[in-house]
């Protein structure tokens, strides 16, 4: 194991969980109540990563979100009340991930960092890890700016008494790659979330694995 490493910071969806089943139920019921076109799971995916204002933004149409900004603030609001509903719909892991987080949390202080909502990040952490396997869990709350700004992550870190230098950031996207060098921590990609290994590698990554079975080879 990384002796030099205290703490593994998880990003969650894409990383943990694959979400975007529940995501994209909650953005086309929004879409419908707005009299707007839908959209298919995959576009839907690709709108995520930056937090639920920009997911839902780009979920609207073009002249929509350029124009009138009003119509984003109502359709943020409606989004947030039908995926209140629908989030707890991910109720697994991928497959492999639970074994690899329980063996690494005996090694390290385990966290999960994320641009979802906080209180439904804290709601999928309890539904989705044993109880007392993540040490912090944290997503966006109003006043603290979303991934890729280092705030939240080195406010974690600080709580959890580690320096930003001993701590890793697992992701599957580039906002990650991002958030960890804005923030001084190592970073680690994987390739079976949102975004291509072949991006990943164009935005920098250096160290990528492709299964959570080579999470815990990657720290031997």
């Amino acid at each position: 194991m990384r002796s030099y490493l205290k703490a593994l910071f998880f990003d969650l969806d894409g990383t943990l969980a694959d979400t975007v089943p529940a995501i994209a139920e909650a953005v086309n019921l929004t879409l419908l109540e707005l009299g707007f076109p839908t959209h298919t799971t995959e576009e839907i995916k690709s709108y995520i990563g930056k937090g639920p204002r920009h997911l839902i933004s780009e979920a609207l149409p073009k002249d929509i979100r350029e124009n009138h900004p009003e119509t984003v603030d109502k359709a943020l609001a409606i989004y947030n009340e039908a995926y209140a509903k629908t989030y707890l719909n991910t109720d697994k892991l991928y497959d492999g991930m639970e074994e690899a987080i329980i063996t690494l949390s005996k090694y390290y202080k385990i966290a999960v960092l994320s641009n979802k909502q906080d209180e439904y990040v804290k709601n999928l952490v309890k539904q989705l890890l044993p109880e007392g396997i993540c040490s912090l869990a944290c997503g966006t709350v109003n006043g603290i700016p979303a991934k890729p700004d280092s705030t939240l992550a080195l406010k974690m870190a600080e709580e959890l008494q580690v320096e930003h230098y001993e701590c890793m950031l697992i992701g599957d996207s580039d906002i990650d790659l991002l958030t960890a060098e804005n923030a001084g921590f190592d970073v680690l990609s994987v390739s079976w979330g949102y975004v291509s290994k072949s991006k990943l590698l164009i935005k920098g990554a250096q160290d990528i694995i492709d299964s959570p079975k080579e999470l815990v080879e990657y720290f031997e």
